[in-house]
């Protein structure tokens, strides 16, 4: 069988797209126009992480929408330095990421490195539950590893819309 349709590297599911946009407004009319997403949760996020060589604060306008079994994730860069923020500046708007529910997001498939973490998302043994692999130059996007119970908690606030 060809390699293109094997089995991921990655111990999760895939749920969601990460699309950086410059207007959050603009983007959820456009996905809503050109690919019937029929509804938005805006979610603005202010949270502590580290991206690269850079710690601080990361205040994005987020909006979140059912797009066929997935979940897409429309951000808009504020403050900071994160991922979503370094796309848009050095590609444009696009999708930045795909978001893998998983039990492991200390895994490092291949050996690659995580480049960014949310400092909110610690869970009980001290890792983090939120982390994007730093797969921009090999794939065109990060993959973002979310712990399941926080992954289920976006497809919740989803499905309630």
């Amino acid at each position: 069988m060809n390699d293109v349709f094997s089995t991921p590297a990655i111990d999760g599911q895939l749920y969601h797209l990460g699309v950086a946009v410059r207007d959050i407004d603009v983007g959820m009319a456009t996905y809503r126009t050109l690919l019937g997403v029929p509804k938005f949760h805006r979610l603005d996020t202010n949270y502590q992480a580290r991206h690269r060589e850079w710690e601080g604060t990361i205040a994005n306008r987020n909006a979140f929408g059912r797009w066929g079994s997935l979940v897409v994730e429309l951000v808009e860069p504020g403050q900071g330095q994160g991922p979503a923020r370094e796309f848009l500046d050095a590609r444009g708007e696009g999708v930045f990421h795909v978001g893998y529910a998983t039990d492991d997001p200390t895994q490092r498939p291949g050996g690659v490195e995580a480049c960014f973490e949310v400092g909110s998302s610690l869970r009980p043994d001290g890792t983090y539950g939120i982390v994007y692999l730093d797969t921009l130059g090999a794939l065109g996007f990060f993959i973002e590893l979310v712990h399941t119970p926080m992954a289920q908690h976006v497809i919740a606030l989803v499905e309630s819309l």
